[in-house]
């Protein structure tokens, strides 16, 4: 702007200060530039403490005209009262608004102008422009990233410049390392690394504000070995503070160790408001809301028991050992902030985005990732005139499989979830499509299925389907993706995955030890071919991991096996035979649920989850254990506490010329009161019509039923008997045992087997 275009008082301001200016230049030509004293940081470092406390704008305003007054009288090139005209500006911008930063920016950067070699002026003038922020307009909030001129960015090269010029100074360096750690764009994680190691010889190195952040940004850039240094020297200064020991915790989870977990639970006992709120932003998107509440909602140890019970339910239920759902947690954390953190949090949504985060911190696949994991397959399709886009799908053990479809509407960077594969395509041909159900006829529509068909058989299904079935199986999939979006944004899961399928047969069996104590008994049998050469001709050599998970309804951990186990069979095994094992566990009376895992080398299987009724032997009540179906072809058994062999059969098939054994126990008994047995055997399915009135079998149209009467000797009892097969025809029956007492009181159990020649 020219001189003349400014009002007379403006015009000899502006002229004043380009004459000050110069006349500084000159100065600092003929002499070098000096350091910044020790007296004048304290005297610095009081004003702005002083400023901290202060709510009245007017009186910091009228302050700020005495300064000016005094600047324009005798201190123009008072570098010390122009960092506390800009420190005062600082302050007016917290409480009055963003011009009084720009105020301050000015004045931080004539102190630059006259110090260079200061470190406060760089410092002030980073501070400031993150007061300015950017511009108000979208596009030229965009251009301003592009170019690298956003405000962050800005500030962090302001905060770089006052760590380059004293190395030693502790504030720059540290809010260097926080812009730098809050970019989303144009990162300057080198520039704070370079930075923090460059101080490193100097005293404020050791300062505890500046170890946190070397240790964010080590551990950020990828220096997990360096960022663990940091957080064990700052937790050496400081062994009780939390946010020093979530920071050790999480260096240590990214280098993958479980151990992570100590100093995690004991900062969360220990935690105050600042550091319970960077727990509670690792932890929002993955704890359930419930739990979310009752974690706000909770004090201390508590707090700590409950998240250590919320994880271990996790491990367990997953066949995991205890504390690695948690380091995987932040494993998951650490690459959605690599891969899927938004470049902005201001976010719009389209018609067909049905999903709406809580908190825009991470892309719609950032929040499915945090929650399920790598997915186990992908597909994209880019094509001319189609948004960027992805979908990923879950093949899992207890449940359908979950498809989530991404597309990016607002850049590549911000994928949004959405409901059908075919809402990649603009809304307008997505309606055409559902009502017509031509899919055939678009050409993109049809790219995208055949792009998609590995993921699910229902991808082919369309493709082939007439106009009819098209309609149909559009919304059956539609369907299918808004289930998979409840499920994979509100759930998550860490399931066992193995390279090779195991073949094997899991059974499990809920009895009881003895009067006093419940049993789980998990048998199983692994195909021979299954398993190394040398494992088939000398039965040595191999052990498949066996691990067992046992939670109440309520997620109460109530057994957990994880053991090498034992394989018995033929040596060597014959063509189609199995070799079994089969382990056991006391657990508590009730409603239970169990999952099993086996391995051996990169082969597994995992189990559902399969829910079993362990009985109460002691009673009160009338109960019966599961049924125990085996024979002595199999060599798999027990002893039972009354002294008898029972045999037990994991994969149920029996030849008919060989007999069962059969063993069952009943607790709740009155003692020398009698109580009836029914033992029926019936084909899976039932019996036709015409058999049960003919009676080709008798006892009602099934093969076998008896009936007894039995007095019991003690409130417990268990029976073992055998049962021939000869008259049973090659098929799927089902053993069938009913105890009933004499108040009417009836329990029954089943299991199932197989009959064959």
């Amino acid at each position: 702007m020219a001189d003349t275009a400014l009002p007379p008082t403006e015009r000899a301001k502006h002229v004043s200060l380009r004459i000050g200016r110069l006349a500084v230049a000159l100065v600092l030509f003929a002499s070098p530039l000096r350091a910044q004293a020790p007296p004048q940081r304290i005297e610095l470092e009081a004003y702005r403490d002083s400023l901290a406390p202060l709510v009245d704008s007017l009186a910091l305003i009228a302050s700020e005209k005495r300064l000016i007054a005094r600047a324009s009288h005798d201190a123009r090139d008072s570098a010390m009262v122009h960092l506390r005209l800009g420190f005062l500006g600082l302050r007016l911008g917290d409480l009055a608004g963003k011009k009084h930063y720009e105020d301050a920016a000015s004045e931080f950067q004539w102190v630059v102008d006259l110090q260079s070699k200061w470190p406060y002026g760089w410092f002030g003038l980073g501070l400031a422009e993150l007061g300015v922020g950017d511009a108000e307009f979208p596009m030229l909030r965009g251009i301003q990233s592009a170019l690298g001129k956003d405000a962050l960015t800005r500030s962090a090269n302001d905060f770089a410049r006052s760590a380059e010029v004293d190395p030693g100074f502790a504030r720059g360096l540290v809010e260097l390392g926080n812009t730098a750690l809050r970019q989303r764009v144009n990162l300057r994680l080198d520039v704070a690394l370079a930075a923090l190691r460059r101080s490193a010889r100097t005293p404020a190195a050791r300062e505890p504000e500046v170890l946190l952040v070397r240790a964010r940004v080590e551990r950020e850039a990828g220096s997990a070995d360096s960022a663990l240094a940091a957080a064990d020297a700052l937790v050496a200064q400081a062994p009780d503070n939390p946010v020093s020991l979530l920071e050790q915790a999480r260096v240590r989870f990214k280098l993958g160790r479980r151990d992570g977990g100590e100093p995690w639970y004991r900062g969360l006992a220990t935690a105050d408001a600042a550091a319970l709120e960077l727990y509670r932003f690792d932890l929002r998107f993955v704890l359930p809301d419930s739990t979310l509440r009752a974690f706000d909602a909770a004090q201390g140890a508590a707090r700590a028991d409950l998240l250590r019970a919320f994880w271990q339910r996790r491990d367990v239920d997953e066949l995991h050992s205890v504390g690695d759902r948690l380091v995987e947690h932040y494993r998951r954390l650490d690459v959605a902030r690599r891969s899927y953190r938004l470049a902005s949090t201001r976010r719009r949504y389209d018609i067909v985005e049905r999903y709406r985060p809580p908190v825009a911190e991470f892309d719609d696949r950032g929040v499915v990732y945090i929650r399920q994991g790598n997915p186990d397959e992908r597909a994209t399709l880019e094509q001319p005139g189609l948004s960027y886009n992805e979908s990923w799908a879950y093949h899992r053990h207890d449940g359908p499989d979950l498809l989530l479809h991404f597309v990016a509407r607002e850049g590549v960077t911000d994928l949004r979830l959405v409901e059908s594969a075919l809402d990649i395509l603009d809304y307008a041909s997505t309606v055409r499509l559902g009502n017509s159900g031509n899919i055939r006829g678009t050409e993109n529509a049809e790219k995208i299925l055949r792009s998609r068909e590995r993921l699910s058989p229902i991808y082919q299904r369309m493709l082939v389907a007439g106009r009819g079935g098209a309609s149909g199986l559009q919304s059956e999939e539609r369907a299918l993706g808004r289930r998979s979006i409840r499920i994979g944004t509100t759930t998550d899961s860490w399931p066992r995955r193995y390279d090779v399928d195991l073949p094997a047969e899991v059974q499990i069996l809920a009895t009881a030890n003895d009067s006093t104590r419940s049993m789980v008994r998990v048998a199983y049998a692994i195909a021979a071919t299954a398993l190394p050469q040398t494992a088939r001709t000398v039965n040595r050599g191999v052990a498949p991991v066996v691990r067992v998970s046992v939670l109440g309804l309520d997620g109460t951990v109530n057994g957990v096996v994880d053991t090498l186990g034992a394989l018995v069979g033929a040596v060597p095994p014959g063509p189609g035979e199995y070799l079994f094992g089969m382990v056991a566990l006391p657990v508590p009376p009730g409603r239970q649920t169990v999952r099993v895992g086996l391995e051996v080398g990169r082969s597994g299987v995992v189990t559902q989850r399969d829910t079993v009724d362990v009985p109460a032997p002691a009673g009160p009540a009338l109960s019966l254990s599961d049924i125990v179906v085996g024979a002595r072809t199999v060599p798999l058994w027990w002893l039972s506490t009354t002294g008898d062999t029972v045999w037990v059969s994991p994969v149920a098939t029996f030849h008919n010329s060989v007999p069962i054994s059969v063993y069952y126990e009943v607790g709740g008994l009155v003692r020398d009161s009698s109580y009836k047995v029914e033992l029926v055997v019936k084909p899976v399915g039932g019996v036709s019509l015409i058999k049960r009135l003919l009676g080709v079998f008798g006892g009602g149209g099934v093969p076998y039923k008896t009936v007894t009467s039995v007095r019991a000797a003690a409130p417990w009892a268990a029976s073992h008997l055998e049962i021939g097969l000869e008259k049973l025809k090659p098929a799927k029956y089902f053993l069938e045992v009913t105890i009933s007492d004499r108040s009417g009181t009836k329990v029954t159990r089943q299991q199932e087997f197989t009959v064959v020649r």
